[in-house]
């Protein structure tokens, strides 16, 4: 029986081995995959802690001697960096409000009524998804300038996100209102639960994960436009971020010079300070981020 018992246990004990070596090669690899795509937020947080002259040494430092913390302030000397910063919260604010308010609406009416076309409609807006944004650069640039005489103003970045919202978060909404049992809203409308209440009251309180997962992705898309503000904003105590960085840039060997001096740390701590919103509200968000898209996937 003890012979038995040892030609059974060894088969067990290869398996365990062979389980143990893949465990520490995959922990391994994520190890420096993390470490291989951490590196360039590393090196932007040391460059913009160095000195001018610092950053051009060769090889490379791979930390700052001794750390300028007055880079962050100086940028605003430069530029009206900090100016720039609320002018694009006003717009990412607005925009990311607009987009999950109209993209709800959208997405709980294909998703709740029945209308004639329905189906041949989503259809559409799905296939817009496929349409690259540069398309409809030229139309919709002499919609808001010529015809609408919107130039120099924050409405052609805003106020198209409170017309529908986009098909990709029409799409999360009305998967996500569709994955809800029908009998909820029977049994409100027999409590004299109207369709806006309905949505209002018992499907937005539902909704906040996937509500929360598209605040953070239309956040991301108004913080880190440039193409936009670059076109519609012409006056520059209107610019965003993304433009006063681009100002920084010299036309000579992309780097900013300001009487003979690189100003390219100037550039670093700029970025690092446009980037640092974006990074902190998606760590504090993640899982609810996780959430909403899970949860959009699953019908039932």
């Amino acid at each position: 029986m003890a012979a038995i018992s040892q030609v059974g246990q060894a088969p067990l004990k290869a398996k365990r081995k062979q389980i143990s070596l893949f465990a520490i090669a995959a922990t391994t690899l994520t190890i420096l995959l993390a470490i291989l795509f951490f590196f360039p937020l590393y090196w932007a947080i040391v460059g913009s802690l160095k000195r001018p002259n610092e950053l051009q040494v060769i090889p490379p430092l791979l930390y700052p001697p001794q750390p300028q913390w007055a880079n962050f302030s100086e940028v605003n000397k430069v530029i009206p960096f900090y100016r720039y910063l609320w002018n694009t919260l006003v717009i990412t604010v607005l925009g990311s409000i607009g987009g999950v308010i109209s993209s709800s609406l959208v997405g709980y009416g294909f998703s709740s009524f029945r209308f004639r076309g329905r189906t041949v409609l989503f259809i559409i807006l799905l296939a817009t998804m496929v349409l690259p944004s540069e398309v409809t650069l030229i139309p919709t640039y002499i919609l808001f300038i010529n015809i609408l005489g919107w130039g120099n103003t924050i409405n052609p970045l805003v106020v198209p996100s409170f017309f529908g919202g986009g098909a990709f978060s029409i799409f999360l909404f009305r998967q996500f209102f569709a994955s809800i049992p029908k009998d909820l809203n029977d049994a409100a409308k027999i409590d004299g639960c109207g369709p806006f209440r309905y949505y209002l009251r018992i499907l937005i309180p539902l909704s906040m994960p996937v509500i929360i997962t598209l605040a953070i992705l239309w956040f991301q898309y108004y913080w880190n436009d440039l193409i936009g503000p670059l076109i519609y904003l012409t006056d520059q105590d209107k610019a965003t971020i993304t433009t006063g960085l681009l100002a920084l840039r010299s036309t000579l060997g992309g780097s900013f010079s300001r009487r003979g001096q690189a100003m390219d740390h100037l550039l670093m701590a700029g970025s690092l300070i446009g980037m640092l919103p974006s990074i902190l509200i998606f760590f504090a968000l993640q899982r609810y981020f996780i959430r909403g898209v899970i949860m959009t996937g699953v019908k039932g």
